[in-house]
C-alpha cells in the first residue's frame, strides 16, 4: 500500500456492488478512502451502533462518520441496535460481549446487503489482525484447522486489506488528512483480543508477526485439500459416517466447526466438545447436544440439527415454526404427505413442539411420540393437537416420517395436504 498519498493500485476488489462494514476507525476509514477512488459508483457503507458505549461518545462517532463518508462521496447507512440487545444475546447464548456484538453486527450487514442489492460485504481486517488471531487461536483450545484464522474471500465476506500491515494502512491514512473515530472499548483489556494486542504483539518483531500470519496462509491451503462435503436434507446437515471416521482428524474436526457456522450457531465449539462428537460418531449410535446444536448418529450418518425452540401456535396456513420452517396447508404434496379432512378437527387446533408425554393413536396401537422420535432417530418433532388429542405427528423435515391419527382414517370430508416445509 502506498504511503505517499497515491491510491494503491494493487488493492484487489471483487466484482459487483460492495458494502463496507464501516466502524469509522483508522482501518475502515482507510478502506473507505480507497473505495472512493477505485470503486465509487458501486460502493456503500454501513455503520452499526451497538449501543454499548456512552451516548455522547456514540453520537460524536456517528456525526464524524457521516462527515467522512460525505467528504468521500460514499452513501452511509446507520443501523442503531436497541440498548441492551448485545447484553441480552450475550446472556441468552452464554457468549462474551464481543461475540454477541459481532453476531448482531453481521446479521444487520447481511440483512441490509440482501435488501439493497449488494453483492459482497467488505471488512478492513489486515495482516496484524491475522497475526493476532493466530496467536489467540494458539493460546486457546482451538483446533488446528482454526489456525487458518481470517479468510480473505469467505463467500459473502471479502477482506481486501488482509495482505497489508497496520503501519502501511496508517501511513496511507495520514496522507489523506481524514480523522478517524476512536472506540474506547479498544483500550479495555477485559477483552482477550485487546490483551493480546497490548501485551503480546508489541514484543514481536515484524518478522515474527509475519511468520504468525504465514501460519494462517499455510494452514488454510492445507486444510482446503481435505474438506468433507456435507449433504443438506430438510432441516439438518449430514455427513457420511464413513467419511468422518476415515478422514484426517483435522478434516473431521473442521466438518463439525463448519456445520456449527452454517447452521447459524453463535457459540464456539471447544476442542473437548469436538472430541466428544467424533467419539460418538465412531460408535455410530445415540445423540448429544453441543451448544446450539443437536447431533444424531446412525451407522451411516452423522446428522447435525440447529436448535429448535419450543413453540405452540394456532393451526393456520404458513404459520412460522422456526427459521426456514413453516406449516403448509393444501400445498404441493407427494405420496408420503399427510392428508386430513380439516372439517374433522375438533377446534381449537394448534401446532406445537412434541413433548415427552404425547401419545398418538395410530392404526395398530397407541404410541408415545417420544418412541416414534427414538425409532426414527430425530431430535425433535411437531404435533397438531385439537380437543380430542394428537391429530398428527410431523417429523419429515428432521429425517423422520409423518404419522396421522387413526381417527382420521376413512373420515368424511375432502382431505387436505399438510406438511412442515
Amino acid at each position: 500500500m502506498s504511503s505517499n498519498g497515491l491510491i494503491p493500485s494493487d488493492v484487489a476488489l471483487p466484482p459487483g456492488r460492495l458494502l463496507l462494514a464501516f466502524s469509522g476507525g483508522d482501518d475502515s476509514l482507510a478502506l473507505l478512502s480507497v473505495l472512493s477512488e477505485i470503486a465509487p459508483g458501486r460502493t456503500g457503507a454501513m455503520y452499526v451502533n451497538h449501543a454499548i458505549r456512552e451516548e455522547r461518545e456514540l453520537a460524536e462517532e456517528e456525526e464524524l462518520n457521516r462527515h467522512n463518508a460525505a467528504l468521500l462521496g460514499i452513501p452511509l447507512h446507520i443501523e442503531r441496535l436497541g440498548r441492551g440487545r448485545v447484553d441480552e444475546l450475550s446472556r441468552l447464548k452464554g457468549i462474551g460481549t464481543e461475540a454477541a456484538a459481532r453476531t448482531l453486527r453481521y446479521e444487520a450487514l447481511r440483512r441490509y446487503a440482501a435488501e439493497n442489492g449488494f453483492d459482497r460485504i467488505l471488512t478492513a481486517h489486515h495482516r496484524d489482525d491475522q497475526a493476532e488471531t493466530v496467536a489467540m487461536r494458539m493460546l486457546s483450545s482451538a483446533p488446528f484447522y482454526a489456525w487458518s484464522a481470517i479468510v480473505r474471500d469467505d463467500g459473502m465476506l471479502y477482506r481486501p486489506l488482509l495482505p497489508y500491515w497496520k503501519s502501511e494502512i496508517l501511513d496511507y491514512l495520514s496522507s489523506t488528512g481524514l480523522t478517524p473515530s476512536i472506540d474506547t472499548t479498544n483500550e479495555d483489556t477485559a477483552y482477550s483480543r485487546n490483551r493480546i494486542r497490548k501485551a503480546l504483539m508489541p514484543s514481536l518483531s515484524l518478522e515474527a508477526k509475519d511468520m504468525m500470519a504465514s501460519i494462517a496462509d499455510n494452514v488454510a491451503a492445507f486444510r482446503d485439500k481435505h474438506r468433507l462435503e456435507p449433504s443438506f436434507s430438510g432441516f439438518y446437515i449430514a455427513y457420511s459416517r464413513e467419511d468422518i471416521i476415515k478422514a484426517p482428524r483435522f478434516a473431521s474436526e473442521r466438518a463439525v466447526y463448519d456445520a456449527n457456522a452454517s447452521l447459524g450457531s453463535s457459540m464456539r465449539i471447544s476442542r473437548h466438545a469436538i472430541d466428544a462428537v467424533l467419539s460418538k460418531a465412531e460408535e455410530g449410535r445415540g445423540s448429544m447436544a453441543v451448544g446450539d446444536l443437536e447431533f444424531m448418529f446412525t451407522k451411516d450418518e452423522m446428522r447435525i440439527y440447529p436448535s429448535l425452540p419450543d413453540f405452540a401456535m394456532p393451526f393456520e396456513d404458513g404459520a412460522p415454526i422456526a427459521d426456514g420452517l413453516r406449516l403448509s396447508i393444501g400445498g404441493a404434496c407427494d405420496g408420503l404427505t399427510l392428508r386430513m379432512p380439516l372439517s374433522s378437527l375438533s377446534h381449537p387446533a394448534v401446532i406445537r413442539s412434541a413433548r415427552e408425554c404425547d401419545v398418538i393413536a395410530l392404526k395398530g396401537a397407541d404410541k408415545k411420540v417420544s418412541e416414534l422420535m427414538k425409532d426414527q432417530r430425530v431430535p425433535y418433532a411437531a404435533v397438531i393437537e385439537d380437543r380430542s388429542g394428537i391429530a398428527a405427528y410431523l417429523a419429515r423435515p428432521f429425517g423422520g416420517r409423518d404419522r396421522l391419527s387413526r381417527r382420521f382414517l376413512g373420515a368424511s370430508g375432502e382431505p387436505v395436504a399438510l406438511a412442515l416445509i
